[in-house]
């Protein structure tokens, strides 16, 4: 596992996991499994080189992703769904993404190209897209497979296989205009009501709103998956649903929801999650592809192409700009796994701030969430004197309503918000 030095910048460590005797129970098998949890001990997140997935592959989903993008706009916006923050976003008018529910079955991604072509489909680049997610989940199952039996609690890898969705969310970021010295108005239409900064989250520097139907009695009656946590929003006008960067990582149900809706990220009035101060905090996240979060998610692996954007940020608060390579993915931690953990892995803050003028920059991520109602624990076999419980045993739907609540979206740390143990 490689490692920074003092005289050289900070850089994730790269973990090889593409050896095809990579058998559990192997030699092999038993280094990279140490290798791995002290990276998501250390960062929350590591490089992995899986050279599974082919030059071929990536080319093919590279050209899906620049064909999808190409579209109309309103061809676009058909990429909808009742839950929030999956679906047709954009965010500071330099993203846009696409988002898939369990991409890596072949029907799901049929249902998608559905979605933009109503009369055929397009099972061309429906095919392309399973077959990619396909491959990330493989990287991903072996990552939760190395994880869970790290800590000698292997008894439980079935269980927990079968307890997470896939979402799979398509990236293009663009890097933003040399004049942004005028931040755009931050604010988001929901079910055609344009909520502005006046309106939502006052004392923070982002807001998201709700893409679902809103009920009678105030409540949001839709279960929403989505990928990472909430987004900033910028500039939504006309029929655009909801505009968010990379989805969040949100279920839930009837989550209780006022006229303010919005959703933070992980922002503490701010300044604590940012990396900004509070004065300038507006004008540097006007400037992100996507702002400073933590996944909500168990596990996240993202594919980069050629054009880097991607910067995560260290105990140590220095920021590692992720350069992409070809034969390698980035393997990052969510909130979920630091809760199933019992806090031993901590979800690494992370943004991406395009620079390269004139370039546009492609990626994908696929995110493991937690099935509708699943309750996330620790193993009672990582509770003991030394480790001490650290997060209550929450459902994740549950955690997700408080995500989406005004405590919520203001705390420094959802997680810990919503569930730390008394003292913690």
């Amino acid at each position: 596992m490689n490692s920074s030095t003092s005289c050289s910048p900070p850089q994730l460590p790269l973990i090889c996991l593409s050896d095809r005797t990579l058998k559990p129970g192997s030699s092999a098998w038993v280094k990279v499994r140490s290798d791995v949890r002290k990276a998501l001990e250390e960062y929350g997140c590591f490089e992995a080189r899986f050279d599974q997935l082919s030059m071929e592959l990536q080319e093919s989903v590279l050209e899906a992703m620049e064909e999808l993008f190409a579209l109309p706009t309103e061809t676009k916006q058909r990429n909808v769904c009742p839950k929030p923050f999956v679906g047709y976003m954009t965010h500071n008018n330099l993203s846009e993404s696409f988002g898939i529910h369990d991409a890596n079955v072949l029907d799901k991604a049929h249902d998608f190209t559905q979605q933009l072509w109503p009369d055929q489909g397009n099972k061309g680049i429906g095919k392309k897209i399973q077959l990619f997610a396909e491959k990330l989940a493989e990287l991903d199952v072996m990552v939760r497979r190395l994880v869970i039996e790290s800590y000698g609690v292997e008894n439980y890898i079935d269980e927990h296989l079968n307890s997470t969705n896939y979402r799979l969310r398509l990236m293009k970021y663009i890097a933003p205009p040399d004049d942004d010295d005028d931040v755009a108005s931050i604010g988001v239409k929901v079910n055609n009501l344009k909520i502005g900064h006046d309106d939502v989250n006052d004392s923070a520097n982002i807001n998201v709103g709700l893409d679902a139907e809103t009920s009678v009695n105030g409540k949001v009656d839709a279960e929403a998956n989505g990928d990472t946590t909430a987004c900033a929003v910028g500039g939504v006008t006309g029929d655009a649903r909801v505009a968010a960067s990379d989805g969040t990582n949100v279920d839930a149900y009837n989550a209780n929801v006022g006229v303010g809706v919005g959703v933070g990220v992980d922002v503490n009035a701010g300044v604590a999650n940012t990396g900004y101060t509070k004065s300038d905090g507006d004008a540097e996240e006007a400037k992100l592809g996507l702002p400073c979060h933590t996944d909500k998610s168990f596990l996240t692996v993202l594919y980069q192409h050629h054009i880097e954007g991607l910067e995560v940020k260290t105990k140590e608060d220095k920021w590692i700009r992720i350069k992409p390579s070809p034969d390698t993915l980035v393997v990052m931690a969510g909130d979920s796994l630091c809760a199933l953990t019992n806090g031993r892995i901590p979800p690494p803050y992370h943004r991406v701030r395009v620079t390269e003028k004139k370039k546009t920059r492609y990626a994908a991520g696929l995110f493991t969430i937690p099935k509708a109602g699943y309750i996330v624990d620790s193993p009672k076999e990582l509770v003991d004197e030394k480790h001490p419980r650290v997060f209550k045993p929450f459902d994740y739907i549950d955690f997700m309503g408080f995500y989406l609540s005004e405590a919520g979206r203001r705390a420094q740390s959802t997680l810990h918000a919503f569930c730390a143990v008394s003292g913690e």
